[in-house]
């Protein structure tokens, strides 16, 4: 009996980012795994089944699809997705032939001045604001 090939993924492999925008939080979670062949699609799917036991976890369901034809070289193949959550402090990846993997979600490091910039100053002079009547 010939079984299915999958990739192979660790957490050290994944990373789960926040980020605030004005219209509210999204977590990007980019990955990749080592693929026994070339041409493998990967996703990133939600997997929430329900009653959701642990609301700070953004669960994930990571589909493979093997290419119809491939040359045999192992591949290192990426996946990404972006989603908005308002709370996920961790990211769970599930997998559905092998146990899966929670990785904690970090929040994206801007510098000082780029958030200021970001909340309102919109030209070169801080504060103050160009018109022209017409």
């Amino acid at each position: 009996m010939k079984t299915q090939p999958h990739c192979d993924f660790s957490p050290r492999d994944f990373t789960a980012t926040a980020f605030e925008t004005s219209d509210g939080r999204l977590v990007q979670v980019s990955g990749s795994g080592l693929c026994p062949t070339a041409g493998w699609e990967l996703r990133l799917v939600a997997a929430n089944s329900g009653v959701v036991p642990h609301p700070e976890r953004l669960c994930l369901e990571l589909r493979e699809v093997p290419p119809r034809v491939a040359s045999r070289v192992r591949t290192e193949t990426a996946v990404d997705v972006t989603i908005e959550d308002t709370r996920a402090r961790e990211v769970e990846i599930r997998f559905g032939w092998r146990e899966g993997f929670v990785i904690p979600v970090r929040e994206a490091a801007f510098p000082r001045n780029a958030r200021r910039r970001a909340r309102g100053a919109t030209d070169a002079a801080p504060g103050r604001v160009a018109a022209s009547i017409v």
